[in-house]
C-alpha cells in the first residue's frame, strides 16, 4: 500500500492548478515534513518555473533550515521576475493620472521607480506628478457668467454678474447685462405660473367632467328600474 508521501508525491506531479499544488505542499509544511517540502516545490519549479508562490516557499523553507544561501538564491529569482513584471506599476500609474488619482498615480510610479532607478523618463513623470497645480482664478467675470448662461444655468449666470458689478461698480455692461437676465428670470417665473395655472384649471376641468360623466354612467343604470 502506497504511503502518504508517495501519495503527496503522485498528487504533485498531476495538479496542474496552482492554488491546489501549493495549498498541498503548505499542508506538507504544517506537518513538519520539511524535506518533503522541498523535494515537492523543486518538482514543482522543474515544470513550473515561474511560480513565484511556490519558489517563495521554498525560500521560506531553506530559511527556516539555516540554508541561508539556498534561500537567497530563491528570493534573488522571485526579485528578478518582480523586477520583469514592474512595468505594470507605470502602467498603472498613468491610469491613475487619467482618473485623477493623483496620490495613488505618485504611489504607482515609486514602486516602478524602486526597480527602475534609471528610468529618467518616469522620474520626470513622477516630478510632475508632485508638482502642485495651478488652481483656476474664482475672481468672476462677464464671460464665465456668459457661460453659464450658454448651458442653460441662469441662477448661476445671475450670481456670476452681482459678484461682478459687486467687485466692479463702475462696470455698466455688467450692470445692463445683470438687467436683462433678472429680466430673463422674471419672464420665465410668470411663464412657468401661468403653465401652471392652466394646467391647474385643466385637472379641475377634468374633474368635473369625470363627475359629470359618472352621473350620467349612474343615472343610465338606474333607468330601467324607474320603469318597472
Amino acid at each position: 500500500m502506497a504511503g502518504i508521501d508517495d501519495i503527496y508525491s503522485e498528487v504533485i506531479d498531476k495538479i496542474a492548478t496552482p492554488k491546489a499544488r501549493l495549498l498541498l505542499v503548505e499542508i506538507l509544511k504544517k506537518e513538519g515534513k520539511t524535506q518533503n517540502v522541498i523535494d515537492a516545490c523543486k518538482k514543482v519549479l522543474e515544470i513550473f518555473p515561474e511560480d513565484i508562490h511556490m519558489r517563495r516557499l521554498l525560500a521560506e523553507t531553506y530559511l527556516g533550515e539555516g540554508s541561508l544561501d539556498l534561500a537567497e538564491k530563491e528570493l534573488e529569482n522571485i526579485a528578478r521576475q518582480f523586477s520583469d513584471l514592474s512595468s505594470i506599476f507605470k502602467l498603472q500609474s498613468d491610469v491613475f493620472k487619467r482618473e485623477n488619482k493623483i496620490d495613488d498615480a505618485i504611489h504607482s510610479m515609486q514602486l516602478y521607480l524602486a526597480h527602475n532607478e534609471s528610468d529618467q523618463e518616469a522620474a520626470d513623470l513622477l516630478a510632475d506628478l508632485r508638482l502642485p497645480k495651478e488652481k483656476p482664478s474664482a475672481l468672476p467675470t462677464s464671460a464665465l457668467g456668459e457661460i453659464y448662461y450658454k448651458q442653460g444655468e441662469l441662477d448661476e449666470a445671475i450670481k456670476v454678474y452681482e459678484q461682478v458689478v459687486t467687485s466692479s461698480p463702475d462696470d455698466e455692461k455688467a450692470k445692463r447685462r445683470l438687467d436683462e437676465l433678472r429680466g430673463v428670470k422674471e419672464e420665465q417665473e410668470g411663464e412657468k405660473e401661468r403653465s401652471q395655472s392652466v394646467r391647474e384649471r385643466k385637472l379641475k376641468l377634468l374633474g368635473v367632467l369625470e363627475r359629470w360623466l359618472t352621473g350620467v354612467e349612474q343615472r343610465k343604470e338606474a333607468a330601467p328600474q324607474d320603469w318597472v
